[in-house]
């Protein structure tokens, strides 16, 4: 595995903007030929199949943007199989306990600092082509691993969580935060915030980078001053929408001002 750009940025204390992905390797292609640093194949509320998060890892690759998968659970095979796949890191939802989150981060790595499990015939290492010693090694080092904190548990047990290693950022949610405080939407809820600023607040003492999820980029500032780093803006597909409306709203107003009757 090559040098994490990501991971290295983030280790700086320097910040990274990326999106979802929901559509196929075209959307990963556009991405990264158009400035982002890394794009999140959601195969959590995403359709893809693991054949869909082979080739957008590849197409990924192909134009320099970092593929990320947020997988579908907390199973540890959803999270070894992105990896194999070539996938340059992780993101883990709906975790409820320490126990989940110490399986996905031994998942993850090979020993001594886990238990993912060996296979040398993957994408991950050129299926064989690369010495799996050199292989697991640099994989060690580099895998990104991100967990979600977006329940009352999880950013109650922040402490705790932290205690586990392996972990390289911590993506807050603060729409489904939420929903678990009983206030659903109202994510500037004073129970919201005071947990988030929690989160956030422990995550820089331990310094461990700290990630979040906005719908349109003029809401990041408030996160920036936060010291959020990991920056993710909208989904393709919710970028795609916002700009065909914005397109078909601007061609109907030049017809009505120019088409002659």
């Amino acid at each position: 595995m090559n040098m994490n750009q990501i991971k290295l940025k983030l280790k700086k204390g320097e910040p990274v903007i990326g999106t979802f992905v929901r559509m196929n390797s075209i959307s990963m292609e556009i991405l990264g030929r158009t400035g982002f640093d890394f794009a999140i194949i959601d195969v959590e509320h995403g359709v893809h199949t693991m054949a869909d998060v082979s080739n957008m890892i590849r197409a990924a690759k192909s134009v320099g943007i970092s593929p990320i998968v947020r997988v579908p659970g907390t199973n540890p095979v959803n999270a070894m199989r992105a990896l194999d796949a070539g996938a340059d890191g992780v993101q883990i939802p709906q975790l409820t306990n320490l126990e989940q989150i110490k399986e996905i981060a031994k998942a993850t790595r090979y020993y001594p600092m886990g238990e993912r499990g060996m296979c040398n015939y993957v994408a991950a290492t050129g299926y064989s082509t690369i010495p799996f010693d050199e292989h697991m090694k640099t994989s060690n080092e580099e895998v990104l691993v991100t967990i979600h904190v977006e329940n009352a548990w999880a950013a109650e047990h922040i402490e705790e969580i932290l205690e586990i290693p392996g972990i390289d950022v911590v993506f807050c949610g603060p729409n489904d935060m939420s929903e678990s405080l009983g206030v659903p939407g109202q994510m500037t809820h004073p129970k919201v915030v005071t947990l988030l600023d929690k989160v956030f607040h422990v995550c820089g003492e331990k310094g461990v980078a700290t990630g979040i999820f906005v719908k349109r980029p003029e809401l990041m500032p408030h996160w920036i001053e936060k010291g959020v780093q990991y920056l993710t803006c909208s989904t393709d597909v919710g970028i795609y929408a916002d700009y065909a409306k914005m397109t078909a709203d601007e061609m109907k107003r030049q017809l009505a001002e120019n088409w002659k009757k």
